[in-house]
């Protein structure tokens, strides 16, 4: 083992300098420092590691039939060198999803700790995997000078697992539950699904800047497509040398636009009984948990419901301590606290219980834990709040807050929306959800290919009955177009009349390269989605043209209102992505000889004809321009 010290330095320079995005990385970066919070861990190449995941756990690559922190315990116990002189020792990082799976805590081969009050860095290379460490003891990594991150972003949507009514409903279940005497208080949960084709990397920058917080962090698996982008400012537990704390938090209210404002917006939220009662109702269930495994008569409450101010919210916390049995083990720790009593609920068991019935999916990384531990049973775990975790394709944000009887259910559904706010933000959202809609042809008063309108707006439109209420709409129009469109909870009609089919359509191929998007999966009200108010159509249009063919990197996407589709003797072909699925072609390649490709833009002039199509004008023979 390598041990050695970089004075003056900038870890966050270093992150920047050295990620690459098909590495395991681990960074508890304190964005926010304060007296008690001034460490930032990073490490990177795991060479001893427990994991579970979609149901199987593995010890340093081998299948176990063990529980995730029995296997932790084993990981503990199996380290040999650590360094020396450290103020903390971090040798195992990671994190616990809220079901435990998936999981993952490893020991990495190269490992830093930086102290933001000295600007200090620890620097500690194990020896035990291949390739180059990031940092020597020689080289100075001052002169890099990063690019941070760009304010433009690029479109994005939001749709989220329980829209304002189904929330509602779900927090008057809870309180129909504590009428009955099963619960009296229980943290509600709910997902926000954002759709953008921002990168993880470029995400985590902002929030940095845009979002600090005392435990924010990024956590990156590759070989799961999984990375964990959090903000978060819940202290779980930390354990330094037999001595516990915890700081649950309850009762959230926005900072003030000014000073006055603000401290205003303290002496509310210090005054809101219903938050001070939630928050001493949390406070007893953790002293509970806690005393199961601390010496007894250590276990004292110094701080109950103080103001503790973050970027954007002021919040009160409790500060709970004890000593520790002196044989503790991580798996004694997780059956005595995890999860955590202030996303839970009281009675925690029965409140574990009824979360499960009333939510409609797992919560995963959101309301877990993540951190470090030693071999000593020291760790500092936090628990994962204002979290975006990417799976490769979108990003998930958790979001909810503590049930009381006497909650307002209106008011924590715009608490909801006030914690989430500062994350959409990051992607330019404005509005939640995103406005969906779906457009067909009506004939003698039937929608037709209801089967695929019904299967767009249900992204989105979760309530019972959405087909009949489609028949309904369509029954008011004999022949036209029907224009459907939903904000979660409620559909709205339009009625237009049947487009003039019979002009010539002609369509220019595009004169510039498009992007790929993410977005290309919904149809999404507004000129941020919609490629015909881009400028290039609207100009092609004035040029006596009906669309434009658009194309990404050599091959045909799609047009502006409609799918591309090429025909070749007796077989079509349209192609295989970068384009909205519409209703309308996907009825077409269930009734004919379709096949999905990508088709080049230098092989158009092979084909014999070609088709727009979409659901109000079927399949319509165009012409296109700009190919030789």
């Amino acid at each position: 083992m390598k041990e050695f010290i970089k004075k003056n330095v900038d870890i966050w320079k270093i992150f920047l300098k050295y990620y690459r995005s098909d590495e395991e990385i681990i960074f508890l970066h304190t964005s926010q420092v304060n007296e008690n919070e001034y460490y930032s861990i990073l490490a990177h190449k795991p060479y001893k590691k427990v994991s579970k995941y979609q149901g199987e756990l593995f010890v340093d690559g081998l299948k176990r039939n063990i529980s995730f922190p029995e296997a932790v315990d084993l990981l503990r116990s199996s380290l040999d060198e650590k360094p020396k002189d450290w103020s903390i020792n971090p040798e195992i990082l990671g994190f616990v999803s809220y079901e435990q799976d998936p999981a993952c805590f490893a020991a990495y081969d190269e490992l830093l700790l930086f102290n933001h009050k000295t600007n200090i860095l620890h620097v500690a290379q194990f020896g035990k995997t291949d390739g180059d460490y990031w940092l020597s003891e020689t080289i100075d990594d001052e002169t890099f000078n990063p690019e941070e991150f760009k304010e433009n972003q690029g479109a994005a949507a939001v749709f989220i697992e329980q829209s304002h009514d189904e929330y509602i409903a779900s927090i008057k279940k809870l309180q129909d539950y504590m009428v009955a005497g099963d619960i009296y208080v229980a943290n509600l949960t709910q997902q926000f699904e954002i759709w953008s084709d921002e990168k993880p990397f470029d995400i985590f920058k902002k929030t940095k800047e845009k979002i600090p917080a005392p435990f924010s962090s990024f956590l990156q698996y590759p070989e799961w497509k999984l990375t964990q982008i959090s903000s978060s400012v819940e202290r779980f537990v930390t354990i330094r040398d037999g001595a516990l704390v915890s700081k649950p938090i309850k009762g959230t209210i926005a900072r003030g636009e000014n000073l006055l404002a603000d401290e205003l917006q303290k002496k509310r939220l210090s005054e809101n009984e219903k938050e001070r009662s939630e928050l001493l109702m949390v406070t007893d269930l953790l002293r509970n948990d806690i005393a199961r495994i601390s010496e007894p008569f250590t276990l004292s409450v110094p701080k109950f419901a103080e103001i503790e101010t973050f970027s954007h919210v002021h919040q009160l916390v409790t500060s709970i301590t004890s000593k520790v049995k002196k044989d503790l083990t991580f798996s004694t720790f997780m059956t005595a606290l995890f999860p955590g009593g202030s996303i839970t609920g009281t009675p925690k068991k029965r409140a574990l219980e009824i979360i499960k019935e009333v939510e409609k999916g797992p919560r995963g990384a959101y309301t877990g834990m993540q951190g470090w531990l030693n071999r000593e049973m020291n760790l500092d775990m936090n628990i994962v709040i204002r979290t975006l975790v990417h799976d490769g394709e979108t990003y998930q944000l958790g979001v909810g807050g503590g049930i009381t009887f006497e909650s307002d259910p209106e008011v924590e559904f715009e608490e909801i929306l006030l914690k989430a706010k500062p994350f959409l933000q990051l992607f330019g959202i404005k509005e939640v959800p995103s406005p969906l809609f779906t457009t067909g042809l009506v004939k003698d008063g039937i929608l037709l290919n209801m089967e695929g309108h019904v299967a767009r707006l249900q992204k989105q439109y979760h309530h019972q009955h959405l087909e009949e209420k489609l028949k309904l709409f369509a029954q008011n129009v004999t022949d036209g177009v029907l224009r459907v469109s939903t904000d979660g909870d409620a559909l709205a009609s339009e009625i237009r009349p049947l487009p003039n089919s019979n002009e010539l359509y002609r369509v220019k191929l595009s004169s510039f390269n498009d992007k790929a998007s993410l977005l290309a999966n919904f149809k999404l009200s507004g000129p941020d989605f919609q490629k015909v108010f881009r400028q290039e159509v609207l100009e092609a249009k004035k040029e006596g043209y009906q669309d434009v063919l658009f194309h990404i990197n050599g091959f045909v996407s799609e047009l502006s209102i409609g799918n591309f589709l090429a025909k070749r003797g007796d077989i079509y072909e349209t192609p295989a992505k970068n384009a909205l699925k519409g209703t309308y072609l996907d009825w077409f390649g269930k009734n004919y000889s379709l096949i999905y490709k990508d088709i080049a833009i230098s092989d158009l002039k092979s084909y014999d004809i070609f088709y727009m199509t979409n659901a109000v004008r079927g399949l319509v023979e165009i012409e296109i321009d700009g190919i030789s």
